[in-house]
């Protein structure tokens, strides 16, 4: 059929919603950074929401081993006691972290603190020596010195502008405190009501979807919800893993900055392939205002460490729960971290995975409409 065609069998009904959005679509142009805004502010407003729901699906991860795990036949008890235990290791973990991990982190931020004015005395001896070794101009020497003046003064005037902003900080702080405790109320609730909160949902697909358009959305949020678990408890598993083995390590090899370093090589650990490379960097520069031998042996472990981590422990704990090449992988958190930073970098990878998995199925799909031979293999 022809495009003059389709236009003259165009209805009233089409062409009113056609024109409807293109309208919209004018309308979303002129008025694109207002939009943002309102986006931007409505966002803000259901935060905890936001929040309450990562929260429950991060903690739905457990439930799911305890309700396969405990010895009761009763499912509605076996579901409320599953719950309840995944709560509890919740806030176990957070107990953990702020009596054992806190004292010693706070103990290595006083020490970066006092070990700081030796540090930068030290790395300007290092410069006037070099400078002394090098024949060098007068007037290039008296350039050295006042960059070195200025950017003296350039951090003082930093520090004293930065006053304000710490207050405003805290504020957003308070406010993000507050934020995290009503998400995690919301967290607990979505846990303990969730069947009946799938089964509104389900109920209210069927009231305004079709039958099988219903089933497809179910079918895609399977996925989602799979891919996302796979990863979540892989990559954590992992990243508790690495931060364990780096804390004993930098122990034994007698490394400052043990616990932050750990929780560092732990935090960032997080992100694939990227990860690692962040937090050896930012525990490096660390460690380089203690000791620079000791910034180097650091390097060499962490470098071996993330060897035994890529060879051994990721294929066990993470392994193909993603099911993607390693160029889709690096493609993947790249775009992810160009577009929404670290959150990106994060999840841009299970959310391509889906995108990838979804894609490959429709595919398929269309390939046997037009009965042509699909290679399993290569799909």
């Amino acid at each position: 059929m022809k495009l003059t065609e389709k236009v003259r069998d165009l209805t009233l009904k089409n062409i009113i919603i056609l024109t409807s959005y293109i309208a919209l679509l004018i309308l979303g142009l002129i008025y694109f950074e207002n939009i943002i805004s309102f986006i931007g502010m409505i966002f803000d407003i259901i935060q905890p929401f936001i929040l309450g729901f990562v929260l429950a699906f991060i903690l739905n991860i457990p439930m799911k081993f305890f309700i396969k795990k405990l010895p009761i036949e009763d499912e509605k008890r076996k579901k409320v006691i599953s719950a309840l235990l995944s709560v509890f290791l919740f806030f176990f973990i957070v107990f953990i972290i702020v009596i054992i991990v806190m004292p010693q982190v706070i103990d290595n931020i006083k020490l970066f603190v006092e070990n700081l004015p030796n540090a930068l005395k030290q790395i300007e001896e290092w410069i006037n020596y070099i400078l002394s070794q090098v024949e060098l101009s007068p007037e290039f020497v008296t350039k050295i010195e006042e960059l070195q003046t200025d950017f003296g003064n350039t951090m003082i005037s930093k520090f004293t502008s930065w006053v304000p902003s710490i207050a405003i900080g805290f504020t957003h702080f308070t406010s993000r405190i507050v934020n995290i405790f009503m998400g995690l109320v919301m967290a607990i609730y979505m846990l303990f009501s969730k069947d009946k909160l799938l089964r509104q949902m389900e109920k209210l697909g069927y009231a305004f979807l079709k039958e099988n358009q219903v089933h497809q959305l179910k079918s895609g949020i399977h996925l989602i919800s799979s891919t996302f678990e796979n990863f979540l408890a892989g990559q954590l598993t992992e990243s508790i893993i690495i931060g364990v083995l780096c804390y004993i390590g930098c122990i034994f090899l007698d490394i400052p900055y043990a616990s932050i370093a750990a929780i560092v090589i732990g935090f960032t650990n997080v992100i694939p392939y990227f990860g690692p490379i962040i937090g050896a960097v930012i525990s490096s520069i660390l460690i380089f205002f203690v000791s620079p031998i000791k910034t180097i042996i650091f390097l060499i472990f962490s470098t071996l460490l993330q060897q035994f981590e890529s060879n051994l422990i990721y294929p066990h704990v993470v392994g193909g729960s993603i099911g993607l090449s390693a160029l889709w992988v690096l493609f993947a958190v790249s775009v992810g971290g160009g577009l929404f930073g670290i959150p990106g970098m994060i999840f841009g990878l299970p959310t391509f995975s889906v995108i990838y998995e979804l894609l490959r199925r429709w595919t398929n799909q269309r390939l046997q409409e037009k009965n042509l031979i699909v290679n399993k293999k290569e799909t």
